[in-house]
């Protein structure tokens, strides 16, 4: 069996290297990439929405980044209204270094429970 980490890089491919190191036979494919926007279409026309947001979900460290970097940029801060709640333990921690209140994130790691399923295996 092998493990298909869609993970965005260069993430996904630290992820399956340190896979593959424990014995986990992965290989990688990002389905998308972050990179700022260059589009009119930008964060600045959907601030006021994110500031009028009850809750907020983050996926991705680089999605806190790129956004970090909007709101520096415009003498902004992130909402402080609003509950946000993170996909992983490390998301949350890494946006805890900019929104200083309670986050919600998952605690059940994906290679945790893929490794007690291959321990229950053999």
């Amino acid at each position: 069996m092998k493990i298909l980490v869609m993970r965005p890089s260069p993430t996904g491919e630290e992820l399956v290297k340190n896979l593959n190191e424990i014995g986990i036979d992965s290989w990688h494919f990002s389905l998308f990439d972050f990179f700022p926007s260059m589009s009119s279409i930008s964060l600045s026309n959907k601030i006021n929405s994110l500031y009028h947001s009850n809750v907020i979900l983050i996926f991705s460290k680089k999605s806190i980044y790129y956004t970090n970097l909007y709101l520096k940029k415009n003498n902004l801060k992130w909402p402080s209204d609003a509950k946000y709640y993170a996909i992983g333990k490390s998301t949350a921690m890494f946006l805890h270094k900019y929104v200083k209140k309670k986050l919600f994130f998952l605690k059940k790691k994906i290679v945790k429970i893929y490794s007690k399923f291959c321990i229950k295996m053999f």
